[in-house]
């Protein structure tokens, strides 16, 4: 049967759509309408959209916004659309997902299917013991401030279909709407927390960045993730010079280059001598620092390498602190276990990957806690640390798979 829909979108996409939002849950839009609330009417509410969708006729509610704290202050605008809209963006995102990545640069590995934060830290790593210095910088507010005019020349030159740059259109276009209900109009950037977002995102920043500066700073290697970035250069003349132009170039596009938070870097280790105010940089959760390491015949000697940074350790202690594991004596080992251990391996999955004595200070305050536990909750220990470390010690050695960082720290407490 001809369909009379002026565009062609296959009603398994809308449900395939559907099952990707499903799975990775999310909280209700401006609408208050939950996954759960979404499904009460799940084939009615899926026909809707889809047709919609196919006439041209969808239009995206205002996008929900909240804002959340950053971890050094202020705070950072998150756009929540509402469950049907996310649906709606994710059938364009996985129209557009295979005709794009081919286009990316293999040093992009934000939002990018097979791509992640580890693989960006483990090739930074090996550049910066190949090249003496580095730039890093940050650009202010990215995600709000990209213009929309170049956003969708980049779309449509690689995009045909009528009814995705139409939507595309809309949804950068659609208002953000405030906890009391004043909508605000977006004439700059794209919602972070949108579904088609960090995709846009990143064939902005391929033309913006990666793209230029494989064409003008060829000798340069970077790694990219979404609107965070270092550059790899030879000597410092040249990383002025690197830093200078991609300063220009943003500014061509829109972007600022945050002035404080960007900075030149020497890689400083056991063979690079000279003097520089910057030995180290913070990229993805990791500061890159000169860090005692051994070489193959077991002798110290000083690398530049990653380890988890100070700020993200903070962000863990403080999670650690919010379990209140001191005051949680009706419960017992196993049950903390079950509370505490999948996200101490989560930590351990990502952090742990590099530079791991890093993470032993995490380990130890972990440790602290449960010896502060046991110290309540068992009167044979009550005032008396040593007693409650020497506890600790023992169920270490009964049970040394217990907890995910007892089998990493060994029989030490910290």
């Amino acid at each position: 049967m001809i369909s009379t829909k002026p565009f062609v979108i296959a009603k398994r996409s809308v449900w395939e759509a559907y099952q990707l939002v499903k799975s990775n849950r999310g909280a209700a839009g401006i609408d208050e309408v939950t996954i759960a609330m979404f499904e009460q009417n799940l084939s009615k509410n899926l026909y809707k959209l889809w047709n919609r969708m196919s006439s041209g006729s969808y239009f995206p509610p205002p996008v929900k916004q909240v804002e959340i704290p950053k971890a050094k202050g202020g705070t950072r605008k998150l756009g929540i659309p509402t469950v049907a809209d996310r649906i709606a963006q994710t059938v364009v995102k996985r129209a557009i997902e295979p005709i794009l990545e081919p286009i990316f640069h293999e040093d992009s590995y934000g939002y990018r299917p097979g791509r992640s934060a580890k693989q960006a830290v483990a090739v930074t790593r090996k550049r910066c013991w190949q090249y003496d210095w580095v730039v890093e910088f940050d650009i202010k507010a990215a995600f709000d401030q990209i213009d929309h005019g170049l956003l969708i020349k980049a779309v449509r030159s690689h995009i045909r279909e009528g009814w995705i740059l139409l939507y595309i259109e809309r949804w950068l276009t659609a208002p953000f709407e405030t906890a009391e209900g004043e909508q605000l109009p977006r004439p700059r950037g794209v919602p972070q927390g949108g579904v088609v977002s960090p995709i846009l995102m990143n064939l902005f920043m391929h033309y913006t960045f990666d793209a230029w500066m494989k064409r003008t700073n060829p000798s340069s290697p970077f790694a990219r993730y979404a609107d965070d970035a270092v550059v790899h250069c030879r000597s410092r003349e040249q990383a002025e010079e690197v830093m200078r132009t991609i300063a220009l170039r943003l500014a061509e596009c829109g972007l600022t280059m945050h002035p404080e938070k960007s900075k030149i870097v020497y890689c400083k280790d056991s063979n690079r001598t000279a003097s520089y105010a910057h030995v180290y940089f913070t990229f993805l959760g990791f500061t890159f620092m000169p860090r005692a390491a051994r070489n193959k015949h077991n002798r110290l000697f000083t690398s530049f390498l990653p380890g988890v940074s100070v700020d993200a350790m903070e962000r863990m202690r403080k999670v650690v602190r919010g379990w209140r594991i001191y005051h949680q004596t009706p419960v017992t080992l196993a049950d903390l276990v079950k509370q505490c251990d999948p996200t101490i391996r989560g930590w351990w999955n990502y952090y742990g990957a590099f530079y791991q004595t890093a993470m032993h200070e995490l380990f130890g305050y972990l440790d602290r806690k449960l010896v502060q536990w046991a110290i309540r909750k068992y009167k044979t220990l009550l005032r008396h640390k040593r007693r409650g470390e020497r506890w600790l010690r023992k169920m270490r050695k009964e049970s040394p798979q217990m907890f995910v960082h007892w089998s990493v720290i060994g029989n030490k407490v910290g």
